[in-house]
């Protein structure tokens, strides 16, 4: 699964999430090992792969595991558009 993200892609999330509720459009910004020491409201191992993400609308950032995203390929939010333009 993990071959079908990649940093800065979009994607949908399926769950509720710390402060990121589901069927929001987030952006994909770093990848999580399995077992790797994920940061967040303190800190655990991660079960699962996963990534963390930013919720442009909010800010907010958390981690979600592979399998709670839907990924978006192709999709991309108006600021995303106007910076691919204006580089």
């Amino acid at each position: 699964m993990s071959n079908r993200f990649q940093p800065g892609d979009l994607a949908l999330t399926k769950v509720f999430d710390a402060d990121i509720p589901a069927g929001s459009q987030v952006e994909l910004t770093e990848r999580i090992g399995k077992g790797a020491l994920v940061r967040g409201k303190g800190y655990f191992r991660a079960p699962s792969p996963g990534w963390y993400v930013i919720q442009q609308s909010s800010g907010v950032s958390t981690a979600y595991a592979d399998h709670e995203l839907i990924p978006l390929r192709g999709e991309r939010s108006a600021e995303q558009k106007a910076k691919a333009v204006s580089a």
